[in-house]
Parts: C-alpha cells; structure tokens; sequence
C-alpha cells in the first residue's frame, strides 16, 4: 500500500457558512502564493457542521508530485 505525503499545511475553519466561505478562499490563495503556486497542489473540501448555518472548511497544502 503506497504511503501519502503528508502535508505542508492544513487549516481547518468553522464557523458560520457565510464568514467561512468567505474566508476559505482568501487563506488558501495566501498560502498558495506563500508556498509556490508552481510548487503545490491546494485541496478545499467544505462539509455542513453540526450546527444550523455552519459549516467547515478544509484547505490541505502539499507538494505537487513529480512528473
């Protein structure tokens, strides 16, 4: 079974959906610029929460696989 990277940075945010969204995508272009946008591969994944009108965002930084 082959083995994941890990990766360079996770951030997980929680809140309401429309602080959240709001958020997710500014934090994830700052970190893509941050680390190289040439040198990794950013993942979002947003999921309702347990809470009315909440949710969570997942942003996953790692480095992009040689080709």
């Amino acid at each position: 079974m082959p083995t994941r990277a890990r990766p360079l940075v996770a951030v997980r945010l929680i809140g309401p959906t429309a602080t959240v969204t709001a958020h997710a995508a500014t934090i994830a272009a700052q970190l893509t610029a941050y680390y190289g946008h040439e040198r990794v591969t950013c993942r979002t994944s947003t999921r309702t929460a347990g809470y009315s009108g909440e949710s969570h965002t997942y942003i996953t930084l790692s480095r992009k696989e040689p080709r």
